[in-house]
């Protein structure tokens, strides 16, 4: 099991007896409890069923989509969720995989799994609810028809007109426009899809259909979408019940996209927000005008009434004297015809009264991991507040069995752990991983679950809770729960696992003589005998080891030395007993995410080309997580992480072959700007300095050379754009590998970013490339001599290259680092 684990860098109306400290704690609370996952039933704070209580009145929704995770406006869903009740939700068109991340070295489908959860958990603070579509977010582009070239338009409209059919939105609002001041292809691209959605849903009967689609513009820096005759909202408002209002809630919300350094300022005070409206009536008072967003919409108002009623009576210190009154609500809305509005509403009114009856559950083992087919003993423990005791009238298994009759006390913990079960679900997995890519759009392996977010449990019980002749459900999900000394109580997902991983150390080997030693890590879950395990190039077996057997819960460590005779992608096949088991189990451990488990092919990349590195000892000054380090400790290379004290000692650092500077160390560590100095010392007295790429966002000092130079935004993006070798005889080029135009074949989504400009004629510019209809740039790499040694900025994305296994990638690193050796 391959573990990431890092710690990310940080940076209505109220009963009059209620005092302001209650108030405060309950928005703690509230706080807290939003950054928490859905393995245990707690209840919400008062505050928050005062709001659930509104939304329940009110019969509406809106849907807002964008192009990635971040792009949402938070200050409007804030506002449209907390503020006004509306069942707001955020479809993204991606999942955010083609980013950069700034904690760790992720990159593509697990970055993807970690902004999943990012966005969710903004979703928890603001209120509003998320949905995805199936694109791969394949990184930059500079307009939708190099978007649409990777992304089949046709199926995203239709992801997008199934979400809307499921969610019906009265309205539906994109974040960009469709041309070039959306500022990337796949933000224009979003709006694009999500017209030709709502188009497609106005002009059939069969489907849902919005109200209007409208644009909020929006004004970033010096670019303005913003224009006369706009219809206008004020938000941001303050919010007593929060302390605090929604641009400051957005504020905290867009600051859990931590991956991508989005710390944004909680900002108070009302703020204008824009709407053009591009399909339906444009709206003159309210985004909602000529919707009847009231219970007057099934012909029901007396539902509306009773619903204030139970407002206005509303004991925040005794939510459970609204339980009577909510039930016979929910009679009410069990007679509703419209079945959308009786599921939907239903289930709102189901979580408000398990929260007016204080009830906290969970289901938990004291193991993380379990093989389906095992038998394990859970521990249930239920405690409800709610004036009495209240019956659990029946706890259904997963295999069946059914517990009846589980007597609740009143604010004491009812605990049941005498039934055991055999455990029957699927691997613990993202759906959207679970099978291959198609190009540039996830296999989705049931429709059904197209839209959601992430994977239903892979086991939950069923629970129903009595109350009079009303009986009201709960899902629990089974659960690994763990005392942390740190972090008090742990609750996270009980994970299914194979009853094998497969597990390869490294998955880019360099083997110049074609024998590679490649080493796999077997994991057996669950005991092994007889076991075979068979390596694949293709289809041609060129390796096979027998009689494997492995206790459970152990692992062991097999190496594999076949003869290849060019660069291979190797994958691997364990079968046991008949069934055959070909990948590996990977985890992803964060601080501000859940353990999240995700699996891959076991395979590994052989390079059967020789990579030449002239230097043997490096010193690394890390910025945002990468696979660079790691890759030229392959080689053989000494690569040894300095601090700023080392940095400052010149006589130091002399005595390593190079200086690499990880990628966006300028943005990732504010000391930049006093190493710097001494950096440029140690190049003027002899060394080899290599400056990886920089971003222009939160730069600690924009001096990052011996000679000026400007950090600017321009890319390649297309990563088979032609590669002219200006001078082939570059001292970076010509050895101790020669650099041709060969060497960028195969280059994975882009050929480089953050392109300099305004380049002081001392640097000299090896290579130039564009992407198509665009003039030749050559500020992808930079050389000066500078005194006696020798100074680079690369702009090129060899980040990625090195992880793809892209030879070409490999061997201009190896040459950066060797100049001068």
């Amino acid at each position: 099991m391959l573990t990431t684990r890092r710690q990310h860098r940080t940076s209505s109306t109220l009963r009059s007896n209620t005092s302001v400290q209650f108030v405060r704690i309950a928005c703690a609370l509230a706080l807290a409890t939003s950054l928490s996952w859905a393995q245990q039933r707690t209840p919400s704070p008062s505050h928050r069923i005062i709001g659930q209580l509104h939304r329940l009145k009110t019969l509406t929704s809106v849907l807002y989509v964008a192009a990635h995770p971040d792009d949402e406006n938070t200050r409007l869903l804030s506002w449209l969720a907390t503020g006004q009740h509306i069942r707001t939700g955020y479809l993204s068109i991606t999942r955010g995989d083609g980013g950069q991340n700034i904690i760790g070295s992720e990159q593509g489908a697990p970055l993807g799994l970690i902004r999943t959860h990012e966005l969710l958990a903004a979703r928890k603070l603001d209120g509003a609810e998320q949905y995805f579509a199936r694109a791969i977010d394949f990184g930059f582009s500079k307009n939708p028809d190099e978007t649409f070239r990777q992304w089949d338009q046709s199926t995203l409209v239709q992801d997008v007109v199934k979400v809307i059919n499921q969610f019906r939105p009265d309205v539906v609002i994109c974040r960009f426009p469709k041309d070039s001041m959306a500022g990337h292809g796949q933000h224009s691209a979003s709006a694009i899809i999500a017209e030709n959605a709502v188009q497609r849903c106005m002009a059939d009967p069969a489907l849902w259909k919005p109200k209007r689609l409208v644009f909020n513009a929006f004004r970033f820096g010096n670019r303005s979408t913003i224009s006369e005759g706009m219809f206008k909202l004020e938000v941001g408002q303050y919010d007593p019940l929060l302390g605090m209002g929604y641009g400051e809630l957005a504020g905290i919300s867009r600051s859990l996209h931590k991956s991508q350094g989005a710390g944004t300022p909680q900002t108070p005070g009302v703020q204008p927000e824009f709407f053009a409206t591009w399909l339906g009536e444009p709206p003159i008072r309210s985004l909602f005008d000529g919707i009847d967003t009231t219970w007057n919409r099934v012909g029901q108002p007396e539902i509306g009434r009773a619903i204030d009623n139970v407002i206005a009576s509303f004991d925040m210190l005794h939510p459970e004297r609204s339980i009577d009154a909510l039930l016979s609500i929910r009679r009410m809305i069990g007679n509703v015809k419209d079945p959308f509005w009786r599921n939907s509403k239903g289930a709102e009114l189901h979580d408000i009264i398990l929260s007016c009856m204080g009830v906290t559950a969970d289901a938990s083992v004291t193991f993380p991991t379990v093989v389906s087919g095992d038998t394990i003993q859970p521990q249930i423990r239920l405690t409800v507040r709610a004036g009495k005791t209240v019956r659990c009238a029946r706890i259904v298994f997963p295999n069946g069995r059914v517990l009846s009759d589980v007597d609740c006390p009143h604010d004491s913990t009812r605990i049941v752990q005498d039934v055991s079960m055999a455990v029957a679900g699927p691997i613990t997995e993202p759906y959207w991983l679970s099978r291959d890519a198609k190009g540039a759009l996830f296999t989705i392996p049931n429709e059904e679950v197209l839209g959601r977010p992430t994977s239903p449990p892979s086991v939950s019980l069923q629970l129903w809770f009595a109350f009079g002749a009303d009986t009201i459900p709960l899902t629990l999900p089974l659960s690994f729960k763990r005392l942390d000394p740190l972090k008090g109580d742990v609750i996270e997902e009980l994970r299914v696992v194979p009853q094998a991983s497969l597990e390869p150390l490294t998955r880019v080997i360099v083997a110049p003589n074609g024998t590679p030693s490649i080493k796999l890590r077997l994991r057996a879950y669950r005991a092994i005998n007889d076991a075979e395990l068979v390596c694949f190039s293709g289809s041609q077996t060129i390796a096979t080891v027998r009689d494997i057997r492995l206790r459970a819960s152990t692992d062991s460590l097999i190496t594999i030395e076949p003869t290849l005779r060019g660069t291979a992608d190797l994958t691997f096949r364990l079968r046991i007993a008949g069934e055959d088991f070909t990948r590996q189990v990977s985890i992803l451990a964060y601080d501000h995410l859940p353990t999240l488990q995700y699996t891959q092919p076991a395979a590994v990349r052989v390079v059967v080309e020789p990579i030449v590195v002239r230097a043997k000892r490096i010193a690394y000054v890390a910025g945002a997580g990468e696979f660079t380090p790691e890759f030229l400790r392959s080689l053989g290379v000494s690569v040894e992480e300095i601090d700023d004290e080392t940095i400052l000692k010149t006589d130091e650092l002399l005595k390593y072959d190079a200086v690499l500077v990880g990628i966006r160390a300028v943005n990732t560590r504010k000391s930049m700007q006093f190493l710097m100095p001494s950096l440029m010392t140690y190049v003027e007295r002899g060394g080899t300095l290599v400056m990886s790429y920089m971003t222009t966002q939160d730069m600690a000092t924009k001096t990052l050379g011996p000679y000026p130079f400007v950090l600017g935004r321009a890319r390649v993006t297309e990563e088979d754009a032609p590669v002219r070798v200006q001078n082939p005889n570059h001292p970076l080029l010509a050895g101790p590998n020669r650099i041709t135009a060969g060497d960028f074949d195969g280059w994975v989504q882009e050929r480089g970013l953050y392109f300099a400009e305004s380049i002081d004629p001392r640097y000299e510019t090896p290579l130039s490339m564009n992407d198509s209809k665009e003039s030749p740039n050559s500020g992808s790499l930079l050389y000066a001599r500078y005194g006696k040694g020798h100074y680079v900025y690369c702009a090129l994305s060899l980040f990625r290259q090195l992880p793809a296994g892209v030879p070409g990638g490999m061997r201009i690193l190896a040459n950066l680092l060797s100049i001068g050796k």
